[in-house]
């Protein structure tokens, strides 16, 4: 999809969201970043939506840094949540 498509899909939610940042690859949406006064969200490239708290605790994760060494990097864990699942026309 295409960065309009997913700007028109937000604001159909109704909800007082802000995008913070959208990942391209080619011109089409790989990810979105917003945020609400109380929840962080998260879509994918399909618009299926995951998000966290802002209240929620920080964890330490695992992932690839530089040259494969693994590092550790902290975090806030996001869930599934349908409530948020884009609907393109």
């Amino acid at each position: 999809m295409k960065v309009n498509d997913f700007e028109r899909a937000i604001d159909a939610l109704g909800t007082d969201i802000t995008i913070d940042e959208m990942k391209l690859h080619h011109s089409y949406v790989r990810q979105v970043n917003a945020h609400t006064d109380n929840k962080l969200v998260v879509w994918d490239e399909y618009g299926r939506a995951f998000s966290a708290s802002k209240e929620s605790e920080r964890e330490t994760f695992l992932t690839e840094g530089k040259d494969s060494n693994i590092i550790g990097m902290s975090g806030i864990a996001v869930a599934r949540d349908k409530s948020f699942d884009l609907k393109f026309e």
